[in-house]
């Protein structure tokens, strides 16, 4: 339902997140707005449940329970109350609804819940020309301090970054984190823990005067392969790949929770089981049928993301655009620490973190991966760390 909405939840979920806030959309369908009564659907309930707000698994059916919320408007902020109930009909499917919402929104307006400071917010950010400035009127999340290993490791960077343009240590897409660690005295190896004295370092390429266009990879996690139905890499790419340039079998591609991927493949979030699940719709016809492959369990991707990047500094490096001979200038560091984890399936479901296939099959029929990649989408890191602190090396 998110995805019929009349605003682009990305840039809208972007922007909030950015902030340091927890969200979760609500979009009302025109027989919603005509009944009074929303589906409270699953992320709407887990955001509720994990700011002890509400748990609609103890309510049971029938009584409804009552909270308020502030309506923020461009100009203005409406004290509104909330019902949130289970029907006595059926399996009590559970609903919420935001008295005089008819006088604040149309259909299929994009609603954003938000809690920050012990209050709850809702924000129609369909009908706010400037939604920064009604967000003011929520109180911002603290910024985070610098620790003793930090403030080491940045007179370490600076001391890099003094020797201007270095040459690249390895050829291809990885030289410039590697060259990086090399000059720290980090060797190589495949431990996936933090790498400096557990502060991650991921360094990218810029252009001078650019800000990162790139995606910051965040982990890689091997998905659950007994709960996917797929039941093999081999399979998957047999089942959802196609022959690629170099006649190999392949599924190189990139999937959202946005929207299907020109091959079908999609990201849904299970809330029932606590899963993250890959799904295949066939886009050609109106498939209401779609086939789920293949599962993580989100408890799982959880735990990668608090090891992985609990500190981390994302290192900028100017290079002299020459892929044969290259040569890095590190110039810049955004600190990130604590990561929301909280917020991890909202930025799946809104596609702010998506999820790339690395797979061929090789001569033996067995399949090779360089890792299933989840990755935060270009200029996101506030989505999911709070406000980063920023280095000049050059200083």
């Amino acid at each position: 339902m998110l995805n019929q909405s009349d605003t682009n939840i990305e840039a809208v979920s972007t922007l909030i997140l950015n902030q340091g806030f927890d969200v979760a959309f609500l979009v009302p369908t025109e027989t919603a707005m005509g009944k009074s009564i929303m589906d409270a659907h699953g992320s709407v309930r887990s955001f509720l449940k994990r700011n002890n707000i509400h748990d609609y698994e103890t309510q049971p059916q029938g009584p409804k329970e009552y909270l308020n919320v502030n309506f923020i408007t461009a100009g203005e902020v409406y004290v509104r109350k909330v019902s949130l109930y289970r029907p006595e009909t059926k399996e009590g499917d559970p609903r919420i609804w935001i008295y005089g919402l008819k006088k604040l929104a149309n259909p299929w307006n994009l609603i954003a819940l938000i809690y920050t400071a012990g209050e709850l917010y809702a924000v129609n950010c369909s009908n706010n020309s400037d939604l920064t400035r009604a967000l003011d009127h929520v109180i911002p999340k603290p910024v985070s301090s610098i620790s003793s290993t930090a403030s080491e490791l940045l007179l370490k960077l600076k001391a890099i970054s003094q020797r201007g343009m270095i040459p690249s240590m390895r050829q291809g897409d990885t030289g410039v984190g590697m060259t990086l660690e090399t000059l720290l005295g980090i060797e190589a190896n495949s431990n996936r823990a933090p790498d400096y004295h557990g502060i991650e370092l991921k360094a990218s390429r810029v252009k001078k005067g650019a800000r990162r266009k790139n995606k910051n990879q965040l982990f890689s996690k091997t998905p659950n392969w007994k709960l996917s139905p797929v039941g093999s890499a081999e399979n998957l790419v047999m089942t959802r790949g196609y022959v690629d340039q170099d006649d190999q079998y392949a599924l190189r591609h990139t999937v959202s929770g946005e929207k299907p991927n020109s091959l079908g493949l999609y990201l849904d979030i299970d809330y029932t089981n606590n899963y993250l699940r890959q799904m295949f719709t066939d886009t050609n016809i109106s498939d209401f049928n779609p086939k789920h492959d293949m599962t993580w369990l989100v408890g799982d991707l959880r735990k990668a993301l608090q090891k992985k990047h609990s500190e981390t500094f994302w290192v900028k490096a100017l290079h002299n655009n020459d892929r044969h001979n290259e040569a890095f200038h590190y110039v810049e560091v955004e600190h990130t620490s604590n990561p929301y984890i909280d917020k991890l399936e909202t930025l799946l479901e809104t596609g702010l973190i998506t999820m790339d296939y690395t797979l061929h099959l090789k001569e033996s029929g067995k399949a090779r991966d360089h890792g299933y990649l989840f990755k935060l989408k270009a200029n996101s890191i506030e989505s999911l760390f709070p406000k980063p602190l920023i280095y000049d090396l050059t200083e």
